[in-house]
């Protein structure tokens, strides 16, 4: 296997990694808060909270996909791969319209419709390439400091 198809597809396997430790994350997040203390009362606007709890999450779902990048590559580029799909997949999310739901937030609701109609600030959306790529970054550093360890 040449050395840029095994970079290449070490990236995609992070990303992955990173998409399935979000999901995870989020849903624990979901089911500690719940809805209430996911939003802001009787509002789609997400709370505080669930605002520090999504930074705190992708952070750490960043990291797990640059480990798991780092791990499979052949060299560093790989992670440098990685870094530049979640910067551009993450402005691209940031600069598509939200369509955001009209009227208020019944008492209770689904995760489901939760991850529909979620309003959050556009200072998350903007911080979230940012620590996606940082997060990756420290992940592969992580993996090179504890290997020369050994």
């Amino acid at each position: 296997m040449s050395r840029l198809l095994k970079n290449i597809l070490a990236a995609l396997a992070g990303y992955v990694v990173m998409a399935f430790a979000v999901f995870g994350l989020f849903s624990l997040l979901w089911m500690i808060l719940g809805p209430s203390g996911s939003f802001q009362p009787g509002s789609w606007e997400v709370s505080g909270t669930w605002a520090a709890g999504s930074v705190v999450a992708g952070l750490l779902a960043a990291v797990l996909g640059g480990i798991v990048c780092a791990r499979l590559a052949h060299d560093q580029k790989a992670v440098w791969i990685l870094i530049v799909i979640v910067v551009a997949l993450g402005v691209v999310a940031a600069l598509a319209p939200v369509q955001g739901v009209a009227g208020p937030r019944p008492d209770e609701v689904s995760m489901m419709e939760a991850t529909v109609s979620a309003s959050q600030p556009a200072w998350v959306t903007w911080l979230n390439p940012v620590l996606g790529a940082v997060g990756a970054w420290l992940g592969s550093r992580r993996l090179r400091v504890h290997a020369r360890a050994l």
